[in-house]
């Protein structure tokens, strides 16, 4: 009798579904064992700008969850260095979601699920502190008025840009001076992510040349400041300067 199981298709069917719902599961029970990690990809092209003097560095980050485990990305930054010399870390503080528009969003932590993707453009900058914030206000609102005053002096439909005085770009100048920081020369820059798992944070290292011409290009948006243009608006011709990128390995 106790073999009788043996000749049961009963028996045989549920034994070889058993089976396979026991093998389907295998790559999944695999993941539990495997550690939280990240891959990250740049774009080969970043692109360079900065207001009134503050820098700013925009790069199309591609981040891939390649572990068995759900990461949650908290922080990603940048440290710069200019011919072997440390210069500043930049923070992300928005991304444009939407290759279409430059319409941005507030950078927040995010979570990647196992073979989950974030590709994005990411603006990488410091904010003014309180006190630079504080006098940049200030001065914008006294070069907004005296733009306005200087307008009404106009004749009725011209379009012609009026230029303040020197004392109403001067704050905006020493700003410039002080933060500008895109000088010629050969940079590395080291993009670092961090995560609520240490274990899954991730650091590569790049490295691109920034030429005289480029960084002179950067230079003369400050000649634009008497009309307002780089404070108050920004102009076509404001846009940054991209240049070419590449891994540094090891």
């Amino acid at each position: 009798m106790s073999m009788e199981f043996l000749t049961d298709w009963k028996f045989w069917s549920f034994l070889v579904a058993f089976i396979a719902l026991i093998l389907s599961q295998l790559r999944p029970i695999r993941l539990w064992f495997q550690k939280a990690k990240l891959d990250l990809e740049l774009y080969s092209r970043v692109l360079l700008t900065h207001k009134v003097g503050n820098p700013n560095v925009q790069i199309h980050l591609v981040l891939r969850n390649i572990g068995g485990r759900n990461i949650r990305v908290k922080e990603i930054s940048v440290d710069i260095e200019r011919d072997g010399k440390f210069i500043d870390t930049l923070i992300a503080q928005n991304y444009l979601p939407d290759a279409l528009n430059n319409q941005s969003i507030l950078f927040t932590n995010f979570s990647l699920t196992p073979n989950d993707e974030w590709s994005n453009r990411v603006n990488l900058l410091n904010y003014f502190n309180r006190e630079e914030d504080k006098s940049f206000k200030t001065s914008e609102k006294a070069l907004r008025e005296e733009i306005i005053s200087l307008r009404k002096l106009l004749q009725e439909n011209d379009k012609t840009n009026v230029k303040v005085t020197d004392e109403f770009i001067e704050p905006f100048i020493q700003m410039f001076q002080k933060k500008f920081m895109w000088k010629p020369g050969d940079y590395q820059f080291h993009i670092n992510v961090k995560t609520l798992d240490e274990e899954a944070d991730i650091k590569k290292s790049f490295r691109f040349t920034l030429f005289e011409s480029q960084s002179e290009d950067l230079e003369s948006y400050v000649k634009d400041f008497n009309i307002g243009a780089g404070i108050s608006y920004d102009l076509d011709d404001h846009c940054g300067v991209l240049v070419q990128v590449e891994e540094i390995s090891g």
